[in-house]
């Protein structure tokens, strides 16, 4: 019943003129939404693979991440590093507009900056900005105002790092700038829950928010006064499952969408559309809540990933087409020697007596249902860890139900997917420090280890590359031993897009940000 409802609804909406008739300007695109989103379009809000699609339409930021995962200047015109790492100057492109007309300047930028390292802002990646210049005073009480950001003219915005920091580029310059004309009244403790987030009309990007219809569809539609107008001008996102995202591909209701390594055969069939793809830059992982205190021996842990055959999870339910993850460090950037942690059922039967496992206790795994590797993926997990004694219940859950369980630290586990840890290690700081514990930042698993934190503080403040190279290899190290997460594998991006859409280009995984849909057509 699930399936067939949302068939109906993905294909649910107002009456769009179908790819290939008429000007792009009067065409509407469909695009698949993995999952059903939140509804806050926030980048305070908690991480939401489908909200921040949504999100990459109506907002930009200083930089973007392109789809070889390299920054690229986006409100900015260009961007400038001084040779120790401690100043980074902006100069913002001249002449912008918000969408309402309103002019683009740096005190926007500044306005956002405040707001995103605020902890009262409850912004889930506060923890992110640490190291700018007078967070840790303003945040003690000591000071009111962040002396590391300033807008010195309209066009310039400069950060300053208390220390250098080669990684900070990377980990704060893409967020999201917020509109102080109409949030600039909120008091820190309130914007949050201002109602614009659930309706965010006002943007920087190449579409604005028109509605959001539940279990249906997101609509936006392209900004008058983006700098480069928008060629086609309606965009439908439709949340539904990955099967009926894939029969839409070929009967046309649908025209972008990830697809499943198990519907390789059928989509390579569809002689209407083309595909696309590319390893991931994230990994779906199982975050273990190690505020519990039967999860915080790293020895159970440990067990739990050697219970796991994660290659046959690779090449039975992916088809091959993802990779095993050992760590949170990209691929590309992990050192050699990590544990693969290969299955080795007596090896985890003995890790989990050391740790006094109590067998009798049942642990919750939840996640969103809907796509089919997570959910088979799931299942495997509770088959393969009851073969070492851990019964495991599964919960499906709905996604804007999980912050809750977050703030409230009520779950077990939780298989979720997505991040971007390519663009430059730095970021791994994001799911791993101790100051970056959920809701500061997107550690969710409360992991903490100030060991690690003081090799990846050591290695953003060098500035010999290969100086830098080593000690994130120490660290890759050391989190791989604490086994801080469950890492599972990093999805290849399968995109599968009508032979009539021009210019998209597919960035990674299936909760990848869409890049520059302002140059995307419609031809026919």
């Amino acid at each position: 019943m699930t399936v067939a409802t949302l068939a109906v609804a993905g294909c649910t909406g107002p009456s769009t003129t179908p790819a290939g008739s008429g000007s792009s300007a009067n065409k509407a695109l469909n695009i698949y939404l993995y999952q059903e989103p939140a509804g806050v379009f926030s980048p305070m809000a908690p991480v939401s693979g489908p909200d921040g699609q949504v999100m990459s339409f109506i907002y930009e930021g200083l930089l973007g991440v392109d789809p070889s995962y390299k920054l690229q200047p986006r409100l900015a015109e260009s961007y400038d590093v001084s040779a120790d790492a401690t100043t980074f100057t902006f100069k913002l492109r001249q002449g912008l507009k918000w969408s309402d007309g309103t002019p683009f300047t740096s005190k926007d930028v500044l306005f956002t900056y405040n707001l995103m390292a605020n902890p009262k802002t409850t912004s889930t990646t506060a923890g992110n900005y640490s190291g700018v210049a007078g967070v840790t005073d303003f945040v003690g009480g000591k000071a009111t105002s962040i002396s590391g950001f300033t807008a010195p003219d309209d066009n310039t915005f400069v950060i300053k790092a208390a220390k250098p920091n080669f990684g900070l580029l990377a980990l704060i310059g893409s967020v999201w700038i917020l509109p102080e004309h109409i949030l600039g009244k909120d008091s820190p403790e309130t914007v949050a829950k201002d109602e614009f987030f659930r309706k965010p009309t006002v943007g920087m990007g190449p579409y604005t928010f028109v509605e959001y219809k539940t279990n249906q569809y997101v609509h936006v539609t392209a900004n008058p006064n983006y700098r480069s107008p928008a060629k086609i001008k309606d965009v439908y996102l439709k949340p539904m499952t990955s099967d009926n995202a894939t029969a839409q591909l070929g009967n046309g209701g649908i025209d972008i969408a990830s697809y499943s390594p198990t519907d390789i055969e059928t989509v390579s069939g569809f002689g209407t559309v083309t595909t696309q793809e590319k390893p991931g830059a994230g990994f779906v992982r199982i975050a273990v809540n190690q505020a519990k205190p039967y999860f915080k021996d790293a020895k159970v842990r440990q067990a739990f990933l050697y219970a796991l055959d994660r290659k046959q999870i690779v090449q039975t339910v992916l088809a091959g087409k993802a990779e095993v993850r050992l760590s949170n460090f990209a691929k590309a950037n992990e050192p050699s020697g990590l544990n693969e942690y290969a299955q080795d059922v007596n090896k985890a039967k003995q890790l989990l007596a050391e740790a006094g496992w109590d067998n009798n206790r049942e642990i919750e795994l939840q996640w969103v249902h809907g796509q089919r590797d997570r959910d088979a993926t799931s299942t495997i997990v509770q088959s393969q860890l009851a073969a070492i004694g851990v019964k495991v219940k599964l919960v499906n859950i709905q996604a804007a139900e999980i912050p809750k369980t977050y703030a409230e630290k009520t779950y077990d586990m939780v298989l979720y997917g997505g991040g971007n840890y390519a663009v430059d290690s730095s970021t791994i700081n994001g799911i791993t420090a101790c100051a970056n514990a959920y809701p500061a930042g997107g550690n969710i698993n409360y992991f903490c280890n100030p060991q690690l934190d003081e090799l990846m503080a050591q290695a953003n403040s060098t500035a010999d590359e290969a100086g830098r190279k080593a000690l994130y290899d120490q660290a890759a190290k050391l989190e791989n031993e604490q086994a801080d997460l469950m890492w599972l594998y990093s999805p290849y991006g399968l995109w599968a897009v009508n032979k009539k859409v021009q210019g998209f280009q597919a960035s990674g995984s299936q909760d990848a940000l869409f890049w520059d849909p302002a140059s995307w057509s419609i031809t026919g």
